[in-house]
């Protein structure tokens, strides 16, 4: 019998989520698993209930709510024997899209949780910090940042925001060096390192990163030219990105970035102010997850 503990954010992305216990009681196969629901008060408190877990001998963590939850769990179990399953209940939904898992979290419950399959997956480190899915500096960031700020959720306050970005951006040079030998300059509008394909809602940075391949997919997006910039923002979302003239994207394991000043580093879409020079490295198959 394994122990399977629901970390559930009451408030977070969309759906009904006072309808969850009851979904769990109705699916869940409890000749598989003893099961524990408990809810999270505020930011934070996901990363600390995970922990908890770890120490507890908890087999599995389910995350329940949008991808702050379960980037804030995800990351907490990284090199741990304790397993994560995703109940997406959010609307950008990054890794679960990326994984091709259920958006509805009875099917979660019943196709993903009661199977009970697991594989592992690479994460991260930026600076000591890590991510799971998405890390990256310029745009993404700035837009992270004034996201986290706003009193409004969903894509079209996300997309507002990131338009306005856009439309002031201040471009800075950096530089590059990939695997500690390949060493390039660029002025990038954005620069992410990514380890899933996505930002969340199909938003697809990297269309050909693997979560399982050891490396990550760094992806430099150039500013388009006002005209252009629409375009390129279909080919985001359409999955189309690598076509772009606009854009470049290399392989590494270890990335080293120069920056001109200290700024903000979007970490699994959380803002984190950060030193101007920025260390990733990938850490293969540190965490395990149900798919």
């Amino acid at each position: 019998m394994k122990k399977i503990l629901f970390i559930v954010n009451p408030i977070a992305g969309k759906g009904k989520k006072e309808m969850f216990p009851t979904w769990v009681e109705a699916l869940l196969d409890k000749s598989l698993y003893d099961y524990e629901l408990l809810y999270t008060q505020a930011k934070g408190h996901g990363k600390q209930l995970a922990e908890e877990a770890i120490g507890r001998g908890i087999d599995i963590v389910a995350a329940v709510g949008g991808d702050g939850t379960v980037n804030e769990v995800a990351q907490t179990l990284i090199g741990s024997d304790c397993t994560l399953a995703i109940v997406p209940f959010g609307s950008g939904n990054g890794l679960a899209r990326m994984m091709h898992l259920p958006l509805q979290p009875p099917n979660a419950i019943k196709k993903v949780i009661n199977k009970c399959r697991s594989k592992s997956i690479d994460t991260a480190l930026v600076n000591g910090v890590p991510f799971v899915s998405i890390a990256g500096f310029g745009l993404d960031a700035e837009t992270a940042d004034a996201f986290a700020k706003d009193g409004h959720r969903g894509f079209l306050t996300y997309s507002k925001i990131a338009v306005e970005k856009y439309l002031h951006a201040q471009i800075d040079s950096c530089t590059i060096t990939l695997n500690d030998n390949v060493t390039f300059d660029s002025r990038p509008l954005m620069v992410t390192f990514a380890n899933s394909n996505q930002f969340g809602y199909e938003a697809k940075i990297a269309p050909k990163a693997v979560l399982d391949d050891g490396l990550l997919d760094v992806c430099i997006l150039k500013k388009p030219i006002l005209p252009a910039a629409p375009f390129v923002a279909t080919q985001l979302l359409a999955g189309h990105i690598h076509f772009s003239p606009y854009f470049q994207s290399l392989q590494a394991k270890k990335i080293f970035v120069q920056r001109k000043k200290n700024a903000v580093v979007n970490i699994d879409g959380e803002p984190v102010m950060m030193d101007k020079d920025l260390l990733v490295e990938v850490k293969p198959l540190s965490l395990k997850v149900l798919f």
